[in-house]
């Protein structure tokens, strides 16, 4: 489902029944109206742009609704706009609050009068599934939601040389420097890897043997396969032979990448592509899966197909589009990407200039060379981690997030 920040509705709706069971948002920013779209994906959504005044004006017409989320930043006297709404709000509608305030008891005061739920912004895809989803509309979230582990972030290049391999590094490190959390980079281009070259190491067999013999892999095995990236920050990757012949099990992916989620906090992974079927694991156990691609015709032919595959394997609600060196000179028009893609990258990172190549060819992070860099990959990390600021935190321990 596409949503543009306008009036996006389902075409089912023209039925009544249909539309008595609406969840109507009204937001204000992109990244809000993003994680609604995924996190209540599948159901009868509308997302427009407001707030809770425009919200309160449409219920004046209009109550043929099963749920409303609406935005309260920027409005001095919530309490008194959320009487205005409970006079025209039927009394069966669910209501959930997004805003800026983020005290304890600002949210008692919510829940005592009867609203739904509130969430603090920015807001992200897993805070509406964890939080809103299950109040909105019944039953479980997600497995990979309840699955207890350290939290998987699949990086798949759509085309080569579109630079996925930089990316899953530099979003490695920005995760470890943002969350303080240990994070494990897992290159699984086992012939070829860039990681190590990358980073200016060199990987031993380990890597190979654990996910050919699970028997032989243990947490000591990985920890001595493991090279020390930082203080935080670890890599596990291979250098095999091109001419090797690899028998790469779906038992040694499930169990190396189990090993992994149990000592890091976060395992970013560099995914071969096209997936092989012993792959398949880490796709279904992944949170966010990130399609990159370059402003070209292969990039957008790879990556449709690319997201359809994640979608048959573990459900369209991970797989997220990252358009990487957006305004690259020669590249194709953004109109034409949004045409092709059917909606706006959920996440994108501009041409950063020369320093990414020097980077790579000094062995070292980009994120030491390009200062930018880290700009536009916090919006990725909050994305994944739903953490904005060092205050945010307090909340998600609050909320259970």
């Amino acid at each position: 489902m596409s949503v543009n920040m306008a009036i996006v509705e389902s075409p089912a709706e023209a039925t009544s029944a249909l539309a008595r069971n609406r969840i109507v948002c009204f937001v204000n920013d992109e990244l809000s109206a993003a994680a609604l779209r995924k996190g209540l994906d599948g159901s009868n959504l509308v997302i427009r742009r407001g707030t809770i005044r425009h919200a309160t004006r449409m219920l004046e017409t209009d109550t043929d609704l099963t749920a409303l989320v609406t935005d309260i930043g920027g409005i001095d006297d919530p309490f008194t706009e959320l009487e205005r709404l409970a006079s025209v709000c039927p009394p069966d509608v669910k209501v959930c609050l997004i805003g800026e305030n983020r005290e304890i008891t600002f949210y008692r005061e919510l829940m005592e009068i009867g609203l739904t739920e509130y969430l603090p912004t920015p807001i992200t895809r897993d805070m509406v599934l964890d939080q809103l989803r299950p109040k909105l509309l019944g039953g479980d979230t997600a497995p990979a939601q309840s699955d207890r582990g350290g939290h998987v972030v699949s990086i798949c290049g759509a085309q080569g040389g579109a630079g996925a391999t930089s990316v899953a590094i530099n979003l490695a490190l920005q995760l470890a420097e943002t969350t303080k959390a240990k994070v494990a980079l897992l290159d699984l281009h086992l012939q070829g890897g860039e990681t190590a070259v990358m980073l200016g190491v060199r990987p031993g067999p380990g890597l190979r043997i654990a996910l050919e013999n699970p028997m032989r892999a243990d947490t000591l095995f990985l920890e001595r396969a493991a090279i020390e990236v930082n203080d935080r920050v670890c890599l596990i990757s291979g250098d095999e032979d091109l001419d090797a012949k690899l028998d790469i099990t779906e038992a040694g992916v499930r169990h190396v990448l189990g090993l992994l989620r149990q000592r890091f906090n976060y395992v970013v992974v560099d995914v071969p592509v096209p997936f092989p079927a012993s792959i398949y694991p880490v796709i279904q156990m992944s949170r966010h899966v990130l399609v990159l691609l370059e402003a070209e015709v292969t990039g957008l032919r790879n990556a449709h197909a690319l997201r359809n595959a994640v979608t048959n394997i573990a459900g369209k609600d991970r797989v997220f589009t990252l358009l990487n060196r957006a305004d690259r000179a020669g590249g194709l028009p953004r109109a034409t990407i949004v045409k092709a893609l059917g909606a706006e990258p959920d996440m994108v990172i501009p041409d950063l200039g020369k320093g990414m190549t020097q980077a790579v060819n000094l062995g070292v992070p980009a994120l030491k060379h390009v200062s930018r860099l880290r700009r536009h990959l916090a919006p990725i990390v909050r994305e994944i981690t739903g953490i904005g600021s060092t205050k945010k935190a307090g909340w998600k321990r609050w909320l259970g997030l």
